[in-house]
C-alpha cells in the first residue's frame, strides 16, 4: 500500500482510534469488517485504500443478503463475565 510519513507515535494513536472505532460488537459480515477496518487504516497511514476487489465479496453479500445466513452476518451478543 506504500508508505506513511507519520511517526511512531502518531501511528499508535491511529491504531487506538481506530481499534476503539472497530470494536468486537460493531462486527458485520457483509458491512463492517476486517476489510473495512484495513481499509480505514490504510487511508488513515497512506491516504491510499485498497484495491476494490479485496472486499468484493461483502458488496456482493450486501446485494444478495438472501443467500447467507443471518448468523453468519451479526456477531454474536457481548455477554460479560459475571464475577
Amino acid at each position: 500500500m506504500g508508505y506513511t510519513d507519520l511517526s511512531e507515535s502518531e501511528v499508535g494513536q491511529i491504531l487506538q482510534t481506530i481499534s476503539h472505532e472497530f470494536g468486537g460488537t460493531t462486527y458485520n459480515l457483509l458491512t463492517r469488517n476486517c476489510n473495512h477496518f484495513t481499509d480505514e487504516l490504510c487511508k488513515r497511514l497512506t491516504g491510499k485504500t485498497p484495491p476494490g476487489w479485496i472486499n468484493r465479496a461483502a458488496k456482493l453479500g450486501t446485494m444478495f443478503p438472501c443467500v447467507i445466513p443471518d448468523e453468519w452476518i451479526e456477531p454474536p451478543e457481548f455477554e460479560t463475565e459475571s464475577k
